[in-house]
């Protein structure tokens, strides 16, 4: 459910795992430290794939260390990032239903159980938007703390869109 108003827009939903999916890889690409460490398992990956072929290319056996190498980079490109978004998940549904107020002030999300969170247009530095979602960013330089709009919640994503663009400018 979402209610549009000007300079006033209430979210109210359930977030799923593949909203947190989203959240995250928004997060991830940005900041420096996050890319940095994707680059590092694409690389690891990439090396380890290339040890082996070449090994088994040239008749031997692929070293324990390239397998591993490899095996460690997939398991931190593919089931890492899965496995926090489930468990960002289940602390969220745990605290029940979420209700997001976008207003003059920022961004206000309590929900049933848990203290309400609450942004200052001013710590929130840019947003960016994915298929699924708004992801909003504070300016924290190496991890920052992404706020998640679900857009199927919101009857007016236009509207949406209108009042991060006048608060934030556009999209990262």
């Amino acid at each position: 459910m979402a209610e549009a108003g000007g300079e006033h827009v209430e979210l109210v939903y359930r977030a799923t795992v593949g909203d947190f999916r989203e959240a995250l890889r928004v997060a991830t690409s940005a900041s420096a430290a996050g890319r940095w460490g994707r680059g590092l398992l694409f690389f690891a990956a990439g090396a380890g794939a290339l040890v082996t072929a070449v090994s088994l290319v040239l008749g031997g056996t692929p070293g324990a260390q390239a397998l591993v190498g490899l095996a460690a980079a997939l398991v931190g490109l593919v089931v890492l990032p899965r496995a926090q978004a489930r468990r960002l998940h289940r602390r969220a549904e745990a605290r029940g239903l979420h209700r997001t107020v976008l207003d003059l002030w920022g961004v206000t999300t309590t929900t049933d159980r848990g203290a309400p969170r609450m942004s200052r247009w001013s710590e929130i530095t840019r947003y960016a938007e994915t298929r699924g979602a708004f992801v909003l960013l504070d300016g924290h330089e190496y991890a920052p703390a992404p706020i998640l709009l679900p857009k199927r919640v919101t009857t007016d994503v236009e509207a949406l869109r209108a009042l991060l663009d006048q608060r934030l400018g556009s999209p990262t």
